[in-house]
């Protein structure tokens, strides 16, 4: 079975790379986190990952390398001339080599695009000297793949899945794909000039991260909330400083679930079953969510973590949606189809593939305008609903 090296660098985009790493091991395919310079890697916003190997100067264990954007971990990888090395030996003997959003940088300094077609974020191919630019959100030429950036993650994976032999369709049925993206969309990507504001509300956000959770939802909702510089904290249960993911990666959370929760404005429970399981289980977590709803806070859950908000009464009555099959589980609700759904205090969402929908509603609750951020994500782009 085919193995692949993805390249965490200090300054990469934490829910890309994360991303990544989700599908491909949802796919059963076998996939190693290396960090480039150390086993600790801190992503563009703040949020620290734990490599599963340090790259060593070789990728000779490899058939396919995937490089994750973010301008500052793309810049890190273009500079370190061990892994050019490794990857202009790799592109010798036709192995796979994937790179997205600012990431193709990185085979522009290699001397991999020479002759071929490739796509990267829009305002990154001014920097690119080689090569064809290809406005399409995946370009394969070859034994490259490319991508354009944050919101195109999922459709890359899902290519990178299918390069190297797996099962795409079922890993996207699975992460419920089909109701957040719209794959038959053909919208040209464009360089994305809205800036972000830099403040946008005072509000607090509070994101759980119990062992098992679902990574790339979490860090998804984390990573975009932070882009709309909205104030947002994970609290884990444990001594560790590092929690255990449902597809086996660390992240380090800021602090550790106490009554501080209560001082914050908004309370997310995102999915993984395990870690739902937990969380009705824990009485601590059941009277924190009735503390919020009793007080009109807002509380938000997405897949499993929806069953974690009905399990503390708190969905009774209102309009909510969740993962397939879960109008039987959220009993006393007024279950829909809708992607993601606000009513009164309470905001849910469907599943994995779905958290960018989630945290623009949460925004939309906030009161924050998500459109910059769409546009810069290249949302619709990628055919987000």
């Amino acid at each position: 079975m085919k193995k692949t090296a993805v390249i965490f660098a200090n300054g990469c985009e934490e829910g890309e790379a994360l991303t990544i790493v989700d599908i491909l091991r949802r796919a059963e395919l076998p996939c190693d986190i290396v960090g480039l310079t150390g086993d600790e890697i801190t992503g563009a916003h703040n949020i620290v990952m734990k490599a599963d190997k340090v790259f060593n100067g070789s990728l000779d264990d490899y058939d396919m390398v995937v490089l994750p954007g973010g301008y500052g971990g793309a810049a890190a990888m273009r500079d370190d001339d061990r892994l050019i090395a490794a990857i202009q030996e790799m592109n010798k003997e036709g192995k796979g080599i994937s790179a997205i959003c600012a990431a193709p940088i990185v085979l522009n300094k290699a001397s991999l695009l020479e002759g071929k077609k490739f796509t990267c974020y829009p305002s990154t191919a001014k920097e690119i000297t080689q090569g064809t630019y290809v406005n399409q959100i995946i370009v394969k030429d070859g034994n490259l793949l490319t991508s354009q950036g944050p919101a195109t993650a999922y459709a890359f994976a899902y290519a990178i899945v299918d390069a190297l032999g797996g099962d795409s369709l079922t890993v996207k049925n699975r992460m419920v794909y089909f109701n957040a993206f719209d794959s038959n969309v053909n919208i040209p990507s464009h360089e994305a000039t809205i800036p972000l504001p830099e403040k946008t509300t005072d509000k607090r956000v509070a994101v759980l991260m119990v062992e098992g959770y679902e990574e790339s939802e979490t860090i998804q909702i984390v990573d975009m909330l932070r882009r709309m510089n909205i104030t947002t904290h994970t609290f884990k249960f444990i001594d560790d400083e590092f929690v255990l993911s449902m597809q086996g990666m660390k992240i380090k959370a800021d602090k550790k679930f106490s009554d501080e929760i209560k001082e914050y404005d908004v309370l997310v429970v995102p999915g993984g079953r395990t870690a739902g399981a937990k969380l009705i289980a824990d009485e601590s977590v059941q009277n924190m969510l009735k503390y919020f709803n009793a007080n009109n806070k807002l509380i938000a859950g997405m897949c499993s973590g929806t069953t974690v908000l009905h399990a503390a009464g708190v969905l009774e009555g209102k309009k909510v949606t969740g993962y397939t099959g879960y109008a039987e589980k959220l009993t006393g609700a007024n279950f829909c189809e809708d992607v993601a759904v606000y009513d009164k205090n309470v905001v849910t969402s469907q599943g994995p593939a779905t958290p960018f929908p989630f945290a623009f509603k949460i925004m939309e609750a906030l009161g924050v305008d998500a459109s910059p951020l769409k546009e810069r994500i290249l949302y619709y782009v990628a055919g987000g609903r």
